[in-house]
């Protein structure tokens, strides 16, 4: 038979074990989120071209890209992060109709997350997954020399894919693929292969 004072007993050790699993489970969240850090980084490559010639005698297929990052882990693992992307220029020339010669280019913002999975305690990989705003820009030369600027933007999703390798507590080597997909038509999806450097304060 309990008596009122073992009742009470009971009822503050199970109120004294409950506040210890909230404490512990408090304080393994916070550590777990911890420690927060920042990180920027640049990279430079290769922007191949998926749009048609559309009629050109002659048109680029690879142009120079660059890409500037930023980002805050959130957790270990994952980072919220912030892209400027310029996908470089590619030229078309002697348009077999009508003698027009076209430059076109692609820039990029985009807002998203990195995930980053430790492989063997040597490197890490990196999915990178957002949205991006793409301004596109083409100036086209008819036969006469009269020049004309078309310009649209979009928002459209990003995808990237990379590999990084530490050199030291603050810097790292990463290198990657990004994909933005670009609605409308003429294949007008944006592709980088870069490689760069990351630093982490």
């Amino acid at each position: 038979m309990r008596t009122q004072a073992l009742c009470t007993s009971l009822s503050f050790k199970r109120l004294s074990l409950a506040a210890a699993v909230v404490s512990g489970v408090l304080a393994s969240s916070v550590a777990h989120a911890g420690p927060f850090s920042a990180y920027i980084g640049a990279t430079a490559g290769l922007a191949p071209s998926a749009q048609s010639c559309d009629g050109y005698a002659d048109c680029d297929r690879v142009a120079a890209g660059a890409k500037l990052f930023g980002g805050w882990n959130v957790t270990p693992n994952v980072a919220a992060e912030v892209n400027y992307f310029y996908f470089g220029k590619t030229d078309s020339g002697a348009n077999l109709a009508n003698k027009a010669s076209r430059a076109v280019s692609a820039k990029a913002v985009s807002l998203g997350m990195n995930w980053t999975i430790e492989l063997f305690e040597v490197a890490t990989s990196n999915v990178r997954l957002g949205v991006a705003r793409v301004k596109n820009t083409a100036d086209i030369t008819n036969a006469a020399g009269a020049l004309s600027h078309q310009t649209d933007q979009t928002t459209s999703p990003y995808l990237g894919l990379g590999m990084s390798f530490p050199f030291n507590r603050n810097l790292r080597m990463v290198m990657g693929y990004d994909f933005i997909q670009v609605p409308g038509g003429q294949n007008r999806n944006l592709h980088m292969l870069s490689g760069g450097f990351q630093g982490e304060f």
